[in-house]
């Protein structure tokens, strides 16, 4: 049986013994898990045996080891308590990569959204470092009849701690640019809105709660959707009470890091964001300078012409067997144990 190993460290603050915890948090869009049946009511159909991407059990099964092994090499040392998921058919399918595959006693949070293609967000988490005290699913509306994935919102309180201040987790996926930023950029706008304004709600009651926003945002840290609509900027003083952290910022400036590969350069559109209140050193407080994509060798294609780029499952069409078109990123929270 596996040992779980969770950090204590002894800190001293203003002539204070302060014990603390550590654990990681992390979020993936996984590209594109689907079962091998045809759902009737989602476009689903190419992911099938017969479909345009020939997926068959074989094929699920490869896909399903590979993403297995990634989450078991982020939590080498048993600390990876929070994984938010993009790009997950169903819960059926999660099941079996949680309890087959990863069998680390996570826990699943997930609901069935209104994307047209099926594919939704997820959480997995692990219980017995972390209680989910309330589970929301916050619907997206956008214009005329696109649709669109909901945004996960998990109430957590520390199990190793008897400070009862909570930790709200957000997990995301907003509309793609697929048709254009531009065109697409006001979809962007109007997830952007929708968590800004239930951010403002728990802001209003604690104005240094503790909130951790992840997800595949299909923008870049500087786009009006994140910087001006969210509000998430790059971490120094506060311009305006209640701005936001993108802790992603310093990757976005990296021509060396990133998420996921455009045009022969890296970016970041996979980003976790945190509120003032992750910097006060009270409760739950994200580890300065820990926000990093998780980048093994293998995840990385070795040879060719697309050398250097995520080691995906298709390319232009034809089978790889890889992972994702996304890095995972991964960052590290600290718990006050007073």
């Amino acid at each position: 049986m596996r040992i779980l190993l969770f950090t204590l460290t002894l800190i001293v603050w203003s002539g204070e013994l302060c014990a603390q915890s550590h654990f990681s948090a992390a979020f993936w869009n996984v590209e594109n898990l689907f079962d091998t049946t045809d759902a009737p009511l989602i476009q689903d159909e190419e992911f099938t045996p017969t479909g345009k991407n020939l997926w068959t059990e074989e094929r699920l099964l490869e896909k399903l080891q590979n993403l297995s092994q990634v989450i078991h090499d982020m939590d080498h040392d048993g600390s990876l308590a929070i994984l938010g998921l993009a790009e997950i058919e169903n819960k059926a399918i999660l099941t079996r990569l949680n309890e087959d595959f990863i069998g680390q006693g996570m826990k699943i949070i997930h609901k069935e959204s209104p994307d047209e293609r099926g594919i939704d967000c997820a959480m997995l988490y692990k219980p017995d470092l972390l209680i989910a005290k309330q589970v929301n699913f916050i619907p997206i509306f956008l214009a005329g009849d696109e649709k669109t994935r909901d945004i996960i919102e998990v109430e957590f309180i520390s199990n190793k701690s008897s400070n009862t201040k909570s930790l709200y987790v957000y997990v995301n996926h907003w509309p793609s640019r697929w048709g254009g930023q531009k065109e697409t950029e006001p979809l962007r706008r109007a997830a952007a809105t929708t968590l800004r304004t239930r951010i403002d709600q728990i802001l209003s009651k604690d104005s240094q709660a503790d909130i951790l926003i992840m997800g595949d945002f299909n923008d870049y840290p500087n786009d009006p959707s994140l910087y001006e609509v969210l509000r998430a900027h790059e971490a120094g003083p506060s311009s305006y009470p209640g701005d936001l952290i993108n802790t992603t910022w310093s990757l976005d400036k990296n021509p060396d890091a990133g998420t996921c590969m455009y045009r022969d350069h890296w970016t970041v559109l996979d980003q976790l964001i945190i509120s003032s209140g992750m910097r006060d050193r009270n409760s739950f407080d994200w580890t300065f300078d820990s926000t990093q994509p998780f980048m093994p060798e293998y995840l990385i294609e070795k040879e060719g012409k697309y050398a250097g780029w995520p080691f995906r499952t298709y390319r232009s069409g034809s089978y790889q067997g890889g992972y994702s078109d996304h890095l995972p990123v991964v960052c590290n929270i600290t718990v006050s144990l007073k």
